[in-house]
């Protein structure tokens, strides 16, 4: 038995990555490794020459589509992707994945350093979230953990996404209902580890003198099992 260890907002953020895009660019290309397991093998890193993989798309085996959290693992911080069941001899592995050379969407707060190149930009934090035992000692516990969603948008900066165009507050705003209708069109990636999600907003949220910035919110609730671990 392995236990792969993973916050709810590391999950929110790859989610966040995969299905939304960037107004500047900045790691939305696309890539695949491509990968021949050898008898029994479970690792294989993800890479690309001069650029950091962002965040994972699709996973092939044999040319059948693999679920993320249900049939691998993927750390985005060692670029490792952990399938959960060993493959056979010559299984062909294909990886499509993001790349870039930096990211815009993080699951911690924004530090005091960030300059306007920064911006757009998505923080995913926790505020809480009660959890139940569900039955006796060895029973799981039931999660709801609860998530704010910060979205960036620099003073000033205009972005035409669309055909329109967007700057401060609408940009904010516009983002924000982006995270939400993720989540309304592709739940059911989340299945792995959530099983249900609530939401409110987006709302606005006051301007940051610190960051010269305007950012909407919305908060999600989440809900699983074993929140914060998978056990394989």
């Amino acid at each position: 038995m392995v236990e792969y260890y993973i916050d709810p907002e590391d999950v929110i953020s790859d989610f966040l990555r995969v299905n939304l895009t960037d107004p500047r660019g900045r790691a939305e290309a696309i890539d695949t490794n491509n990968f021949t397991a050898t008898a029994g093998q479970t690792e294989f890193t993800i890479s690309k020459t001069g650029s950091t993989v962002q965040c994972i798309t699709e996973v092939t085996v044999n040319a059948v589509v693999k679920k993320k959290w249900i049939d691998y693992f993927w750390d985005y911080q060692n670029f490792k992707l952990t399938f959960f069941t060993a493959l056979s001899l010559n299984d062909a592995v294909v990886v499509t994945f993001k790349y870039g050379s930096t990211n815009w969407i993080y699951s911690d707060k924004p530090n005091g350093n960030l300059g306007a190149t920064s911006f757009p930009r998505i923080e995913v934090f926790s505020t809480g979230g009660p959890g139940e035992k569900i039955g006796n000692y060895d029973a799981p516990v039931h999660s709801e953990p609860s998530l704010q969603i910060d979205c960036w948008a620099r003073d000033g900066q205009q972005w035409t996404i669309g055909g329109k165009i967007y700057s401060n507050e609408y940009l904010g705003r516009y983002l924000a209902n982006q995270v939400k209708f993720a989540l309304e069109d592709n739940e059911e990636t989340l299945f792995g580890i959530f099983y249900e999600y609530s939401f409110n907003g987006p709302r606005a949220a006051p301007y940051s003198e610190e960051f010269v910035s305007y950012h909407s919110v919305i908060d999600v609730t989440l809900q699983g099992t074993g929140v914060g671990r998978i056990i394989k």
